[in-house]
């Protein structure tokens, strides 16, 4: 499954945030590996650094958002990122718009978590 697969019959404004998204996991670090996953109704990509268990982000297309979920939030310095869900791997935050703040401090929370996931 590729990531294009994730981004079928999404609206153009959701495309464009996954794929803005995805260039930021992507270049968090140059090891940073991308896997799709997903069945019929939901698919996501996740992305690792030094194995594939090692998670470090997620990108989910929905239809009126982009779900980015955030590993080793406990750790990290997610700055003003306003993070929902209490899961045990990951919190996650609704992205709607891209701002270019918001594209800067997601840069930066994603290098945090980097080294967050280094440190643990």
């Amino acid at each position: 499954m590729s990531f294009d697969t994730l981004l079928a019959n999404k609206p153009q404004s959701i495309q464009q945030i996954a794929m803005q998204l995805k260039g930021l996991a992507l270049r968090t670090d140059k090891h940073i590996q991308e896997h799709v996953y997903g069945g019929e109704k939901v698919k996501v990509a996740l992305y690792s650094i030094g194995n594939i268990n090692n998670v470090l982000f997620g990108i989910q297309p929905a239809e009126k958002c982009c779900i980015l979920y955030l590993h080793f939030t406990e750790a990290a310095d997610t700055m003003s990122l306003k993070l929902e869900g209490d899961g045990k791997h990951a919190r996650h935050v609704k992205i709607s718009e891209m701002t270019e703040e918001l594209a800067l401090e997601l840069k930066q929370v994603m290098k945090n978590i980097l080294k967050a996931s280094k440190a643990h």
